[in-house]
Protein backbone atom coordinates (compact mmCIF):
# COMPACT_ATOMS: atom_id res chain seq x y z
CA UNK A 1 0.00 0.00 0.00
CA UNK A 2 1.58 3.59 -0.97
CA UNK A 3 2.46 5.23 2.21
CA UNK A 4 0.55 8.26 3.03
CA UNK A 5 1.99 11.32 5.00
CA UNK A 6 0.88 11.68 8.29
CA UNK A 7 -0.59 14.67 7.96
CA UNK A 8 -2.87 13.44 5.84
CA UNK A 9 -3.33 10.78 7.84
CA UNK A 10 -6.66 12.15 9.98
CA UNK A 11 -8.73 12.50 6.38
CA UNK A 12 -8.78 9.09 6.66
CA UNK A 13 -10.49 8.19 9.66
CA UNK A 14 -14.17 9.08 8.75
CA UNK A 15 -13.89 11.81 10.95
CA UNK A 16 -16.61 15.15 10.11
CA UNK A 17 -16.42 18.90 10.16
CA UNK A 18 -17.91 19.11 13.91
CA UNK A 19 -16.64 16.28 15.69
CA UNK A 20 -15.94 15.91 19.03
CA UNK A 21 -12.62 13.64 18.76
CA UNK A 22 -10.64 12.02 21.94
CA UNK A 23 -7.42 10.98 21.13
CA UNK A 24 -5.35 8.37 22.87
CA UNK A 25 -2.29 7.74 20.98
CA UNK A 26 0.75 5.89 21.05
CA UNK A 27 2.70 7.54 17.90
CA UNK A 28 6.07 5.81 18.76
CA UNK A 29 5.39 4.12 15.37
CA UNK A 30 3.74 6.74 13.62
CA UNK A 31 6.91 8.58 14.31
CA UNK A 32 9.33 5.72 13.04
CA UNK A 33 7.06 5.39 9.70
CA UNK A 34 7.51 8.90 8.87
CA UNK A 35 10.85 8.89 9.17
CA UNK A 36 11.63 5.81 6.94
CA UNK A 37 9.62 7.61 4.34
CA UNK A 38 11.21 11.01 4.19
CA UNK A 39 9.42 13.13 6.51
CA UNK A 40 9.96 14.66 9.86
CA UNK A 41 7.39 14.09 12.16
CA UNK A 42 6.00 17.31 13.55
CA UNK A 43 3.73 16.67 16.85
CA UNK A 44 2.26 20.18 16.85
CA UNK A 45 1.58 19.83 13.29
CA UNK A 46 -0.03 16.59 13.90
CA UNK A 47 -2.32 18.17 16.11
CA UNK A 48 -3.26 20.83 13.69
CA UNK A 49 -3.74 18.39 11.01
CA UNK A 50 -6.83 16.86 13.09
CA UNK A 51 -7.87 20.05 13.69
CA UNK A 52 -8.01 20.78 10.29
CA UNK A 53 -10.20 17.40 9.74
CA UNK A 54 -12.61 18.05 12.55
CA UNK A 55 -12.85 22.11 11.26
CA UNK A 56 -13.60 24.88 13.56
CA UNK A 57 -16.81 23.76 14.95
CA UNK A 58 -15.35 20.63 16.12
CA UNK A 59 -13.23 19.74 19.68
CA UNK A 60 -10.43 17.75 20.12
CA UNK A 61 -9.33 16.25 23.46
CA UNK A 62 -6.58 14.97 24.51
CA UNK A 63 -5.66 13.16 27.67
CA UNK A 64 -3.37 15.01 30.35
CA UNK A 65 -3.90 12.20 33.51
CA UNK A 66 -1.85 12.10 36.25
CA UNK A 67 -2.77 10.54 39.72
CA UNK A 68 -0.43 11.80 42.29
CA UNK A 69 -3.28 13.35 44.08
CA UNK A 70 -4.25 10.32 45.21
CA UNK A 71 -1.25 9.96 46.98
CA UNK A 72 -0.86 13.13 48.65
CA UNK A 73 1.10 15.14 46.43
CA UNK A 74 -0.38 18.80 45.32
CA UNK A 75 -2.23 19.25 41.24
CA UNK A 76 -0.93 22.66 39.74
CA UNK A 77 -3.08 23.36 36.97
CA UNK A 78 0.29 24.54 35.27
CA UNK A 79 2.89 22.46 36.36
CA UNK A 80 1.50 18.87 36.91
CA UNK A 81 2.60 17.05 34.10
CA UNK A 82 1.22 14.35 31.81
CA UNK A 83 0.86 10.69 32.57
CA UNK A 84 -0.61 9.29 29.48
CA UNK A 85 1.38 10.16 26.60
CA UNK A 86 3.88 12.20 24.37
CA UNK A 87 0.95 13.87 22.28
CA UNK A 88 -0.79 14.58 25.88
CA UNK A 89 2.34 16.47 26.91
CA UNK A 90 3.01 18.52 23.59
CA UNK A 91 -0.38 20.08 23.81
CA UNK A 92 0.02 21.26 27.10
CA UNK A 93 2.41 23.19 25.59
CA UNK A 94 0.33 24.53 22.67
CA UNK A 95 -1.30 27.60 22.85
CA UNK A 96 -4.52 26.23 21.30
CA UNK A 97 -5.07 23.98 24.15
CA UNK A 98 -6.18 24.78 27.28
CA UNK A 99 -6.47 21.98 30.61
CA UNK A 100 -9.51 20.42 32.22
CA UNK A 101 -10.04 21.35 35.83
CA UNK A 102 -10.16 17.76 37.09
CA UNK A 103 -6.62 16.73 39.18
CA UNK A 104 -6.87 12.97 38.01
CA UNK A 105 -8.49 12.87 34.56
CA UNK A 106 -8.07 16.26 33.07
CA UNK A 107 -7.87 17.00 28.98
CA UNK A 108 -5.91 19.27 26.84
CA UNK A 109 -8.51 20.62 24.66
CA UNK A 110 -8.48 22.72 21.43
CA UNK A 111 -11.77 23.77 19.62
CA UNK A 112 -15.16 25.02 19.57
CA UNK A 113 -16.40 23.09 23.35
CA UNK A 114 -12.77 24.15 25.00
CA UNK A 115 -14.30 26.70 27.53
CA UNK A 116 -17.65 24.71 27.62
CA UNK A 117 -15.17 21.63 29.22
CA UNK A 118 -12.53 24.08 31.00
CA UNK A 119 -15.56 25.01 33.15
CA UNK A 120 -16.68 21.90 34.08
CA UNK A 121 -16.38 21.66 38.21
CA UNK A 122 -17.10 18.10 38.05
CA UNK A 123 -16.11 16.47 41.50
CA UNK A 124 -16.22 12.54 40.03
CA UNK A 125 -13.58 11.72 37.30
CA UNK A 126 -16.67 9.75 35.35
CA UNK A 127 -19.36 11.11 35.88
CA UNK A 128 -22.16 12.42 33.57
CA UNK A 129 -20.88 15.87 34.52
CA UNK A 130 -17.77 14.85 33.63
CA UNK A 131 -15.78 15.24 30.21
CA UNK A 132 -16.55 11.42 29.44
CA UNK A 133 -20.00 12.17 29.87
CA UNK A 134 -20.19 15.07 27.24
CA UNK A 135 -18.30 12.86 24.87
CA UNK A 136 -21.35 10.39 25.04
CA UNK A 137 -23.39 12.93 25.01
CA UNK A 138 -22.23 14.68 21.81
CA UNK A 139 -21.92 11.48 19.82
CA UNK A 140 -17.46 11.83 20.74
CA UNK A 141 -15.16 9.26 18.79
CA UNK A 142 -12.38 7.70 20.45
CA UNK A 143 -9.51 7.54 17.71
CA UNK A 144 -6.92 5.05 19.17
CA UNK A 145 -3.67 4.92 17.08
CA UNK A 146 -1.69 1.76 17.70
CA UNK A 147 -3.11 1.25 20.72
CA UNK A 148 -5.44 -1.97 22.06
CA UNK A 149 -9.00 -1.21 23.74
CA UNK A 150 -7.15 -2.30 27.04
CA UNK A 151 -4.46 -0.35 26.67
CA UNK A 152 -6.55 3.19 26.84
CA UNK A 153 -10.16 2.53 26.70
CA UNK A 154 -11.49 4.92 29.84
CA UNK A 155 -14.36 5.24 28.84
CA UNK A 156 -16.10 2.11 30.18
CA UNK A 157 -15.25 4.02 34.08
CA UNK A 158 -17.68 6.15 32.67
CA UNK A 159 -20.46 3.36 32.04
CA UNK A 160 -19.61 1.19 35.23
CA UNK A 161 -20.49 4.66 36.91
CA UNK A 162 -23.24 5.12 35.38
CA UNK A 163 -24.54 1.99 35.18
CA UNK A 164 -24.19 2.77 39.78
CA UNK A 165 -21.99 -0.68 39.98
CA UNK A 166 -21.21 -1.33 43.44
CA UNK A 167 -20.49 -4.49 43.34
CA UNK A 168 -16.59 -5.13 42.43
CA UNK A 169 -16.15 -1.42 42.41
CA UNK A 170 -16.45 1.43 44.65
CA UNK A 171 -16.58 5.46 44.71
CA UNK A 172 -13.56 7.04 46.86
CA UNK A 173 -12.69 10.28 47.87
CA UNK A 174 -9.02 12.06 47.78
CA UNK A 175 -8.73 15.20 49.24
CA UNK A 176 -5.59 17.38 48.83
CA UNK A 177 -3.61 21.02 47.84
CA UNK A 178 -5.02 22.00 44.45
CA UNK A 179 -3.40 25.19 42.60
CA UNK A 180 -5.36 26.68 40.12
CA UNK A 181 -4.81 28.42 36.89
CA UNK A 182 -4.26 31.57 38.83
CA UNK A 183 -1.99 30.30 41.18
CA UNK A 184 -4.21 30.46 44.06
CA UNK A 185 -4.27 26.88 46.59
CA UNK A 186 -6.75 25.30 48.29
CA UNK A 187 -7.86 21.80 50.12
CA UNK A 188 -10.04 20.15 47.39
CA UNK A 189 -11.95 16.82 47.52
CA UNK A 190 -12.55 14.28 44.17
CA UNK A 191 -13.45 11.23 43.67
CA UNK A 192 -13.51 8.03 41.32
CA UNK A 193 -14.34 4.50 41.59
CA UNK A 194 -12.14 2.64 42.41
CA UNK A 195 -11.83 -1.31 43.92
CA UNK A 196 -9.88 -3.22 46.33
CA UNK A 197 -6.84 -5.05 45.71
CA UNK A 198 -8.33 -8.27 46.70
CA UNK A 199 -10.07 -8.00 43.69
CA UNK A 200 -7.33 -7.68 41.17
CA UNK A 201 -7.26 -9.39 38.09
CA UNK A 202 -5.47 -8.10 34.83
CA UNK A 203 -7.26 -5.72 32.72
CA UNK A 204 -9.09 -7.26 29.34
CA UNK A 205 -11.29 -5.17 27.20
CA UNK A 206 -10.56 -7.75 23.94
CA UNK A 207 -14.11 -8.92 24.71
CA UNK A 208 -15.70 -6.00 24.86
CA UNK A 209 -13.69 -4.61 21.95
CA UNK A 210 -14.82 -7.38 19.61
CA UNK A 211 -18.83 -6.79 20.84
CA UNK A 212 -18.69 -3.10 19.65
CA UNK A 213 -16.67 -3.89 16.44
CA UNK A 214 -19.49 -6.33 15.88
CA UNK A 215 -22.81 -4.07 17.02
CA UNK A 216 -20.57 -1.54 14.61
CA UNK A 217 -19.86 0.90 17.27
CA UNK A 218 -16.13 0.83 16.33
CA UNK A 219 -14.19 -0.38 13.80
CA UNK A 220 -10.63 -1.26 13.17
CA UNK A 221 -7.70 -0.81 10.43
CA UNK A 222 -4.51 -0.25 8.93
CA UNK A 223 -2.46 2.84 7.35
CA UNK A 224 1.21 2.39 7.10
CA UNK A 225 0.85 -0.86 8.64
CA UNK A 226 0.01 0.94 11.88
CA UNK A 227 -3.46 -0.34 13.24
CA UNK A 228 -6.36 2.65 14.13
CA UNK A 229 -9.41 2.28 16.40
CA UNK A 230 -12.16 4.33 16.02
CA UNK A 231 -15.26 4.40 18.61
CA UNK A 232 -18.46 5.95 18.42
CA UNK A 233 -19.04 6.85 22.51
CA UNK A 234 -22.81 7.16 22.23
CA UNK A 235 -23.37 3.94 20.43
CA UNK A 236 -20.84 2.36 22.05
CA UNK A 237 -22.65 3.26 25.46
CA UNK A 238 -25.35 0.73 25.52
CA UNK A 239 -23.25 -2.05 24.33
CA UNK A 240 -20.96 -1.35 27.36
CA UNK A 241 -23.63 -1.03 29.48
CA UNK A 242 -25.42 -4.23 28.79
CA UNK A 243 -22.18 -6.22 29.15
CA UNK A 244 -21.80 -4.33 32.80
CA UNK A 245 -25.19 -4.84 33.73
CA UNK A 246 -25.06 -8.50 32.43
CA UNK A 247 -21.32 -8.95 33.12
CA UNK A 248 -21.43 -11.13 29.92
CA UNK A 249 -17.74 -11.03 29.10
CA UNK A 250 -16.19 -9.93 32.48
CA UNK A 251 -14.14 -7.95 30.88
CA UNK A 252 -15.00 -4.58 32.43
CA UNK A 253 -14.23 -6.04 36.30
CA UNK A 254 -10.94 -6.55 35.90
CA UNK A 255 -9.28 -2.67 36.08
CA UNK A 256 -7.36 -1.39 38.89
CA UNK A 257 -8.14 1.98 39.22
CA UNK A 258 -6.16 2.10 42.95
CA UNK A 259 -2.93 3.16 42.00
Amino acid sequence: MEYISYLELPKHWGLASGDSVLLSSDIMQLTFTSIRNGERFDRDKFLEAILDAIGPEGTLLIPTFNWDFCHGEAFDYKTTPCKTGTLGTIALKNPAFRRTQHPLYSFAVAGHDQQLLCDMENVSSFGDDSPFGYLEHCHGKNVLIDLHYTDCFTFVHHMEEICGVNTYRFPKTFTGQYIDAEGKETTRSYSMLVRSYELYEETDLTLIGEKMEQAGAARLFTLNDIPFRIVDLAAAAPVIKDDILNNASRGLCRHKLQD
